[in-house]
């Protein structure tokens, strides 16, 4: 049987037209624009593998400082961030439900198509989005103060870990995010498939981001839209490669 990659570099050749959805949801993630924009010089980043892995999955952003507490904690402004923050969620959502689930679909000649996978595994993914954003709100409290701040990225690590792989399970398995949780750390703690493929990504991406990281914070839109177009294509691949992974794990030889 071929390898894993052998067979994800097969899937990402006759599927390179989905390449379009990582170059999309980079553009449409408007806050890391600005940041990116805004932000100047370099950076690195050690990326754990994503469903649906962007521009900025491999670029380093700054945090965003010197927020003030009167106009972002007002009433006006949660009104208007808030149903953003929302429909953002929803969109992204729907994106990498649409871009993981129909290369599910072809690797395992379902025939299930983008919109199928978004009507399929859209809530769910929306679910999967939440997690992630627990994993980064675990850290905060830590976060603020110095002393604990590598506790903190200690912490993000291990979660970040812990449930990589969520986005995989839901659409591989086709089950809820909740019992796709249960696995996803399972798999995790027994290390295996699931370690190496993690940890390997984190290497790789972080040698990548280093050069991202440079085109996307100094070159202004054109870097951007360069860099995103760069991790499109690879984008297809670490995808399927992933589906791979988790086929087997989950017991699904192909």
């Amino acid at each position: 049987m071929p390898s894993r990659f052998d067979r994800a570099a097969a899937v990402t050749q006759y599927s390179v037209e989905l390449a379009v959805v990582p170059f999309v949801a980079s553009l449409l993630s408007l806050s890391k624009v600005q940041q990116a924009l805004s932000a100047g010089g370099g950076g690195v980043t050690f990326p754990f593998p994503s469903g649906l892995p962007t521009l900025w999955t491999y670029v380093s952003l700054p945090g965003v400082a010197g927020t003030g507490t009167g106009t972002a904690a007002s009433p006006t402004a949660l009104l208007t961030v808030v149903p953003l923050l929302l429909v953002g969620l929803l969109v992204t959502s729907a994106l990498e439900a649409g871009f993981l689930g129909a290369l599910d679909g072809r690797i395992g000649h379902s025939g299930r198509g983008f919109t199928g996978s978004v009507e399929q595994f859209t809530l769910r993914m929306v679910g999967v989005n939440l997690v992630r954003t627990a994993v980064v709100l675990v850290a905060l409290p830590f976060v603020v103060v110095p002393p604990l701040l590598v506790l903190a990225l200690v912490a993000v690590v291990v979660l970040s870990y812990l449930t990589y792989g969520l986005p995989f399970v839901v659409v591989t398995q086709e089950t809820g995010v909740v019992t796709a949780l249960g696995r996803t750390v399972d798999y995790a703690t027994d290390g295996g498939s699931y370690a190496r493929f993690g940890f390997g990504h984190l290497v790789a991406g972080a040698v990548a981001s280093l050069v991202l990281s440079v085109l996307a914070r100094n070159a202004g839109v054109l870097g951007i839209l360069v860099g995103a177009a760069i991790v499109a294509v690879p984008a297809v691949f670490v995808a399927s490669y992933g589906l791979f992974v988790f086929r087997d794990l989950g017991g699904e030889q192909n």
